[in-house]
């Protein structure tokens, strides 16, 4: 091999010296993202198996098994995963350099001699040299960024399925008080009619009675519809088809806890560990660095180096370098610059538009909650005894005689929707909480909290500044 042959080889072999080998498989980034949906919601979401959703929808589901099963099983989730490998690729991709380009000409004489004048050349791209390191740490970045934004649609997922669980939890415990206001009702509207028949009663005091029964079934028919409607709505968000439909949960909304979730500092503790703010945060990151880089580079010519050989046909050789210039006369990059620009713009201002809505988001949550949370123990503590111990009562005169059936009986009835505000009251302090903790961006606990700063990798703070022009 000789001298001249072996320095294209070298040329050629030149992307694999100096590029890295960055890994096209994401089980790191997926990993990263897994241990962030562990420390925000304590669900885990690799290392299980699809049996464990089989084995959870045999027993009477509660929403931390219901978060399970849609981590596990929702298919859209899968598909957001998809992001990430699309998004290692790219970082593997700015891990390179752009190929060696080769040519060859071959040139036949039109008469004797009949020697064929070959020539080959290989040239590389300089430029691709020089920016490697900044196009890979921009493409990082955007993986970064790709990685808090699947992270941040995990938690989505995992709220709206706690708030259509607590929901549908709330809608059967109401269907099933319903049911017990259909039987007193139409107990009363059978008494009525027995009265109506002995000539006790007029009709109109027939119908006055007659109509809260059929009012009642007809609640009862749009609660059991309700009920379904957010049953199917589930079953979307758990990703079940087929047999898997049969599921069960439990019977009633959880108690309210005795002490709540500490409320301090939870607006700072939004900012620092929201993880759709800090995706805009990085992503306005990204831009800049590629702003800062075509700054810098816009009015670097397009330089490519090579080794160009020809044989001649009367058999000499000549070998030597090439250089390619492409020079910035008609664009010297003002459009790209200008693009990247408003792009920065636009990026920083969502961001502090972001912050914005979540400041307020954590507010609104933390008034719900704080509401729901008085109406449930006002309704417990006042409404619900008061409504008992008026039937209990109410039954004392029945049973001497002071009071007749339908005042029990609507005593009862009473009794049953003092219970039903109470449910709805429980209900709204669930999707609240939820809320709250959702507006925050990870679980809250009843000890004081503290921010925790979200990590992306080790990128600076972002400059809430305009890149110099260069």
């Amino acid at each position: 091999m000789t001298i001249r042959t072996k320095s294209l080889y070298f040329l050629a072999a030149l992307p694999l010296l100096l590029a890295g080998c960055t890994s096209t498989n994401p089980k790191a980034a997926l990993e990263d993202v897994d241990k962030t949906v562990m420390a925000r919601t304590g669900q885990q979401m690799t290392g299980l198996s699809n049996d464990v959703v089989n084995v959870l929808l045999q027993t009477n589901l509660t929403a931390q098994a219901a978060v399970t099963i849609a981590l596990l099983n929702n298919k859209s989730l899968q598909a957001e995963f998809g992001k990430i490998g699309i998004s290692q690729a790219e970082v593997a991709q700015a891990s390179r350099l752009h190929n060696i380009q080769l040519f060859g000409s071959w040139r036949f004489p039109n008469q004797p001699p009949s020697i064929v004048d070959s020539e080959y050349s290989a040239a590389a791209d300089v430029l691709d040299l020089l920016t490697l390191p900044a196009r890979k740490k921009i493409a990082a970045r955007n993986l970064e960024q790709t990685k808090l934004a699947v992270a941040d649609k995990v938690l989505q997922l995992a709220a709206e399925t706690q708030i259509a669980f607590y929901t549908l939890q709330s809608q059967a415990e109401l269907a099933k008080r319903l049911n017990m206001i259909v039987e007193v009702n139409s107990a009363g509207a059978d008494i009525a009619k027995r009265q109506y028949d002995a000539g006790n009663i007029n009709e109109l005091e027939l119908h006055n009675q007659q109509a809260p029964a059929i009012q009642s079934q007809l609640d009862l028919m749009q609660a059991k519809a309700e009920a379904q409607r957010e049953r199917e709505h589930l079953n979307r968000l758990l990703g079940l088809e087929g047999d898997q439909i049969h599921w069960q949960i439990t019977d009633e909304l959880p108690s309210l806890p005795e002490r709540e979730l500490s409320l301090t500092n939870l607006e700072s503790l939004a900012v620092n560990q929201r993880l759709d703010l800090a995706a805009k945060r990085s992503q306005a990151e990204s831009i800049a660095a590629a702003l800062k880089l075509k700054q810098k580079t816009r009015f670097i010519p397009g330089v490519t180096l090579g080794v160009d050989t020809e044989l001649s046909p009367d058999g000499q050789r000549v070998t030597g370098p090439t250089l390619g210039l492409d020079l910035p006369l008609f664009d010297q990059g003002q459009p790209a610059v200008a693009k990247l620009t408003a792009e920065f713009q636009q990026a920083r201002n969502n961001y502090l538009a972001q912050e914005v809505n979540v400041r307020s988001e954590v507010r609104e949550a933390q008034d719900a909650l704080l509401a729901a949370r008085a109406a449930v123990e006002f309704s417990q503590k006042n409404l619900l005894p008061l409504r008992q111990e008026i039937l209990g009562e109410t039954l004392l005169h029945y049973n001497a005689m002071q009071k007749n059936s339908f005042d029990l009986l609507m005593a009862k009835e009473r009794e049953q929707m003092a219970e039903e505000t109470r449910i709805a009251a429980l209900r709204d302090y669930w999707l609240a909480r939820v809320e709250l903790e959702s507006a925050v961006g990870g679980r809250l606990s009843t000890e004081s909290a503290a921010p925790t700063p979200v990590k992306t990798d080790s990128a600076p703070p972002m400059e809430m500044t305009m890149p110099h022009n260069h």
